[in-house]
């Protein structure tokens, strides 16, 4: 039941791209903002409507990191919870796979 909670909270911060605000946080590593705003749409739509998870990836189910290729290059997205820490419940990181 936990574990659904999570996934639907995870999922539903997600579908609020890019309309997320305090106390959640979207940040784009320095990487991904240096792009193009075209290819930061396109990406952050993939982050939104990503739907791949399998147990490799996702082993807790709760839908807080995920991995694709755009343009030939891989990009990682995770979700965090501060617990209110610093004012910030979820925070969502948007970054290529070589800035984890």
């Amino acid at each position: 039941m936990k574990e659904r909670k999570i996934t639907e909270r995870n999922d539903q911060l997600r579908k609020r791209i890019p309309g997320i605000f305090r106390p959640d946080m979207l940040v784009l590593t320095r990487g991904v903002g240096n792009l193009d705003i075209n290819e930061v749409g396109e990406i952050l739509e993939r982050v939104k409507n990503f739907t791949d998870f399998t147990e490799d990836n996702d082993p807790w189910g709760e839908h807080d990191f995920g991995a694709f290729e755009y343009k030939g290059r891989k990009f990682f997205w995770k979700i965090d919870d501060y617990k209110g820490a610093e004012g910030l419940r979820l925070v969502l990181t948007v970054m290529f796979a070589d800035e984890y």
